[in-house]
């Protein structure tokens, strides 16, 4: 099941105009928290991301001869697909002016990558049986995950704390 992209949706919580140079003044607000609750509780620890249990089924399959390499192939570009379009979101955010949340942002974009780094080894591997293919492809997809869990841990570490009088 593919997550809903976040969209703001109370009208009284627009974010402030960007400053000058471009960053925007960063402020906790009711939606940035909630988008927070969101990818905190779709990257649960200890758990594989969604698109990282993709790639190691596809891997596994393609291993076991279980599934077909134009098949693969097919799956692959669904992949990669996915995650271009999250990589575009991704770059396309207005930079933050809070070091920790801008951090996360990068290690996410890492992650992006890393998994379509592995998407493209199992390609390979699809074209031209080769271990090496394979190898990258799972060391990728880890670094992917490792990526996503230190931005997840950036994210909690810069949470504010609950305001006592709530």
């Amino acid at each position: 099941m593919e997550a809903a992209p976040f969209e703001p949706t109370s009208e009284g919580a627009a974010a402030p105009p960007p400053a000058p140079d471009g960053s925007e003044d960063f402020q906790w607000n009711e939606d940035r928290d909630r988008a927070i609750q969101e990818l905190l509780e779709t990257t649960v620890p200890g758990t594989l991301p969604a698109v990282h249990l993709q790639i190691q089924t596809i891997r596994n399959g393609l291993i076991e001869k279980k599934i077909e390499t134009d098949r693969a192939r097919q799956l692959l570009a669904e992949v990669d697909q996915y995650l271009t379009d999250l990589i575009r979101k991704e770059e396309a955010k207005i930079p933050i002016d809070h070091p920790d949340v801008s951090k996360a942002r990068e290690e996410k974009l890492k992650a992006l990558y890393a998994w379509r780094e592995s998407s493209g080894s199992l390609r390979e591997y699809a074209q031209e049986e080769r271990q090496v293919y394979l190898d990258v492809a799972a060391y990728a997809a880890d670094q992917g995950s490792a990526f996503l869990a230190t931005a997840r841990r950036l994210l909690l570490q810069c949470e504010p704390e609950p305001d006592p009088e709530e």
